[in-house]
């Protein structure tokens, strides 16, 4: 996993930045089979919480997005892999996680956020690493010996209680997977920094022979540090680098954006970086999805968090998606002001041709209230074109005929 949990001594002690090695060999092949008592016994378990998330409401059915990152894996590996299984899941979390059976779960919360294919790749990659390190297999053993039942009772418990927060569904699949081997869920969402690091450099190593460019991994961690950054600082509260859950992705700290970007530096020094970042093919096969995707962030009700999601995918351009979104941000936080700028940003959006039916209702009902009657029916009328059979047309209506 990307580990937020992370190792609460390691991340005490800085340590000086330092280029990460890019000829680390994996441990496992495409055949693997477990070697010991201990390995399959983590391979039951596995195949138990696999069969969870088969079963998931939470599933992110898109036959074209799984297609997708079943290709970006493949890339990044150099060869099929038709042992590995990866499952899109419904959680606005960023994250992902690799098993070692070769099961890959990825988050809707991570796709959302990532800007191009090359950091898509960033973080496939990394859980490449914990996979082909037997990350897993070491943590495992390390907490079974180490741990009392108490603590890890304890320990879980707190897992559970982040993992149900900020999601728009009822329970995560980690909840349930915890029922079934808590050690195992332990040592994937607790990988030590040791163990961190290595990972970030097989990934990095995984990109830059795949054609991507290695600058994007600094880039995914950069952007996951603003963005909590001013979460915090919208709440009023202390920014910590261990992020918001035990189960969030990777503590994405400076030192390790620094280490990633050394690295890049040196493969650009040497005339190896690759530059392919893929923004245009990822856009293509993310943009669909990006309503749902949106939504579930701004749910979350993080609005300094998902008002810096929405500008860092405004650079990429505006549309009429983010500007709606952005006032539904807005009109949820309901500080001083927000509602004139939720106005403006409903106004904004309509003007756009990708502009949701959802905006034209929210910019008349904000034309309504502002006291401009004929614009605000025709907005609203505008919404009935565009989504007739809409679950709240009938209250539409209504008000137009008042």
């Amino acid at each position: 996993m990307l580990g937020l949990g992370g190792c609460a001594c390691c991340l005490a002690q800085p340590s000086r930045a330092y280029v990460l090695p890019t000829d680390i060999e994996p441990l496992i092949g495409p055949d693997y089979q477990p070697l010991d008592t201990d390995e399959r016994g983590i391979w039951q378990s596995c195949e138990r919480i696999e069969e969870i998330i088969q079963a998931s409401d939470r599933l992110f059915r898109a036959p074209e997005m799984q297609k997708y990152t079943q290709g970006v894996m493949e890339r990044l590996l150099g060869r099929p892999a038709s042992e590995l299984r990866i499952y899109l899941v419904h959680d606005a979390t960023f994250n992902a996680a690799m098993f070692p059976t070769g099961m890959m779960v990825v988050h809707t919360g991570f796709m959302v956020r990532a800007r191009n294919e090359a950091q898509y790749a960033a973080v496939l990659g990394h859980e490449a690493g914990h996979y082909f390190r037997k990350h897993t297999l070491q943590q495992y053993r390390s907490i079974r010996t180490k741990a009392a039942v108490g603590a890890l009772i304890s320990v879980g418990a707190g897992i559970a209680a982040g993992a149900g927060g900020g999601g728009t569904y009822d329970a995560s699949w980690i909840d349930v997977a915890n029922g079934i081997n808590l050690a195992l869920m332990l040592s994937v969402f607790t990988y030590s920094r040791a163990m961190e690091t290595e990972a970030d450099a097989y990934g990095i190593s995984l990109m830059n022979r795949a054609g991507y460019q290695p600058h994007s991994a600094a880039d995914v961690w950069r952007q996951l540090i603003d963005e909590r950054k001013q979460s915090a600082e919208v709440r009023k509260k202390r920014y910590n680098d261990r992020a918001d859950s035990v189960v969030s992705t990777h503590p994405p700290s400076d030192q390790r954006m620094v280490d990633l970007s050394d690295t890049a530096e040196m493969l650009r020094s040497e005339g190896s970086e690759a530059s392919f970042d893929g923004r245009d093919e990822w856009q293509a096969v993310i943009r669909p999805h990006m309503p749902t995707l949106l939504d579930e962030q701004v749910k979350r009700n993080d609005p300094g968090a998902s008002l810096y999601l929405v500008d860092s995918l405004a650079k990429d351009g505006w549309t009429g998606l983010l500007h709606y979104q952005q006032g539904e941000i807005y009109r949820m936080r309901g500080a001083p002001d927000d509602g004139a700028k939720a106005a403006m940003a409903y106004a904004a959006s309509v003007q756009l041709p990708d502009a949701p039916p959802e905006a034209w209702r929210a910019h008349g009902y904000a034309l309504l209230k502002a006291g401009n009657a004929a614009d605000g029916r025709g907005a609203l009328a505008r919404y009935l074109e565009l989504n007739p059979s809409a679950t709240d047309a009938n209250m539409i209506r209504f008000t137009l005929a008042q």
